[in-house]
């Protein structure tokens, strides 16, 4: 792919090529990476096995705004780095749907089945209603499972993206400055929501002979750059 950081000149290119829709084009271009960029971020991911123990850091919005969309039937993309992601980025509004309660169970399920020492959610002050899913999030706490934390602060993505520990994001821009990270949109899709739309946007020559599930999940595929 071009070296254009913004992505735009490939994404317009794609996107005439195969007279793709608004919001079609927005499925490309929030899937789509540099091959630097994929091999980053591939061998950043970790296994569930290696989550266990260890503090794990949230970015609230973005994973739950994911698994409500999947959860409400609509569209998710499998991006070259193998995150999930859907065509809706979070704008500085949100609000609580009839999907946020089953989100948050998945979640919660999802992270006592790793066992991680602790678990940091970090929600954005700016976004509209943060403080009613600080309450949804703080009912669901695992108790004596493990640490569950709330932060809600305006430097999210700093935070992240300077976080030592691994971090649960489909955001590009953090993938890219974390050395560490979980998909565990993957986890729960092929776990509890196999009937979920999801297009795997990937070409057929980076595709691991597992696809997104069992051994994937598990460890990674062969085809990963990871060692």
């Amino acid at each position: 792919m071009p070296s254009d950081r913004s992505g735009a000149a490939p994404q317009k290119l794609v996107g005439d090529r195969y007279q793709l829709k608004r919001r079609q084009r927005d499925a490309v271009a929030r899937s789509a990476c540099t091959d630097a960029e994929r091999t980053h971020r591939l061998y950043a991911r970790l296994s569930p096995q290696e989550v266990t123990g260890r503090e794990v850091h949230i970015d609230a919005f973005n994973v739950l705004i994911t698994l409500e969309a999947a959860l409400g039937g609509a569209y998710l993309f499998v991006g070259r780095d193998t995150a999930y992601r859907d065509v809706n980025p979070l704008k500085g509004t949100y609000r609580v749907v009839r999907q946020t309660r089953p989100a948050i169970g998945l979640l919660t399920d999802t992270l006592r089945s790793l066992a991680p020492a602790c678990v940091t959610w970090h929600l954005d002050q700016s976004v509209s209603n943060v403080g009613r899913l600080k309450e949804r999030l703080a009912e669901a706490s695992p108790e004596g499972a493990f640490a569950w934390r709330l932060r809600v602060a305006e430097d999210v993505d700093a935070t992240l993206c300077n976080a030592s520990a691994p971090v649960v994001t489909s955001d590009s821009a953090i993938l890219d400055a974390t050395d560490v990270w979980l998909h565990i949109e993957a986890l729960i899709h092929h776990h509890h929501t196999l009937d979920a739309n999801v297009v795997d946007l990937r070409p057929d020559g980076e595709r691991s002979p597992q696809g997104l599930g069992g051994k994937f999940l598990l460890g990674h595929p062969e085809s990963d750059e990871r060692s």
